[in-house]
């Protein structure tokens, strides 16, 4: 089966991925702005030299789903707005109370990346649009009053009390997996403090865009996979598409996936996630 590699205006590459990913994400309206591509990954030519590419990525969305995609995504927005209303900055921000200025605005521009209006393709809905300007006054407004707080003569709050210790993590639950095709469909919960699926896994790890699922189900390496990951404490879902890269034939029983098309603030959450979970 021919694989491609797709690069967009910003020389981010998507690949390798098969042709039947390329129009399932291009009927998803999941993809946009192809500018070049490549059967190597390494020698890119214009989208026009490969025919095949441009008739898929020529087909346009199914109906209605784009427009419910982003009615999604604005309800979620709303209900995150919602949940931080009344709830500290540095909850919001995921970082210690006391933490420094540079750290505070590490963790601002991490978070706010997602919601910058700018950054919406040109067929968003008014109401989602709507929905990131809210996002984005919210948190520059909470980022002003931290500015504030590190104006000489303003007394920074103390140190919060010392956590207590971590309850233990209970066994590794397993994913729910079910089929599409001859595609597997992922679901993933993670529990606060929990990032084994991006970590237990010497050859699945977050650094290379993997995780591991434990799972009894029977699978094949090069299954194309869809992937949903819910965070325990977060609003929002991740959702990517890839493949399965390796089955573990071992207690406990499971597969790893390579997800494909993860952007940035995707990246940015799970390494943060990573790095606040029990060691």
């Amino acid at each position: 089966m021919s694989e491609y590699w797709l690069a967009d205006s910003e020389a981010r590459v998507l690949g390798p991925v098969s042709l039947t990913v390329v129009r399932d994400l291009a009927l998803r309206g999941k993809i946009h702005d192809v500018r070049a591509v490549s059967r190597d990954g390494r020698t890119f030519v214009p989208l026009r030299e490969m025919p095949e590419l441009m008739e898929v990525l020529s087909l346009p969305p199914r109906q209605g789903e784009a427009t419910r995609a982003q009615a999604e995504a604005t309800q979620q927005i709303r209900d995150w707005l919602a949940s931080i209303k009344d709830r500290p900055s540095h909850e919001v921000f995921r970082v210690p109370a006391n933490a420094s200025r540079d750290a505070w605005r590490a963790a601002f521009f991490a978070l706010i990346h997602r919601y910058v209006p700018s950054r919406l393709p040109t067929d968003a809905t008014s109401e989602l649009r709507l929905a990131c300007e809210d996002a984005f006054l919210a948190l520059s407004e909470r980022m002003v009053a931290i500015e504030r707080m590190f104006r000489p003569g303003v007394p920074v709050p103390p140190p919060p009390p010392p956590p207590s210790a971590p309850s233990p993590l209970p066994p590794v639950a397993p994913a729910q997996v079910t089929w599409r095709g001859g595609m597997i469909h992922v679901r993933l919960h993670l529990a606060r403090g929990d990032a084994r699926p991006f970590t237990m896994d010497p050859e699945a790890t977050w650094k290379q865009d993997s995780l591991a699922v434990h799972s009894n189900e029977k699978v094949m390496v090069s299954t194309p996979a869809e992937v949903t990951l819910s965070f325990e404490g977060h609003v929002t879902q991740m959702h990517a598409t890839g493949r399965v890269v390796g089955v573990k034939t071992t207690h406990p029983l499971g597969f790893s996936v390579r997800m494909l098309d993860l952007g940035e603030d995707q990246r940015a959450m799970i390494r943060a996630w990573v790095a606040r979970a029990q060691p």
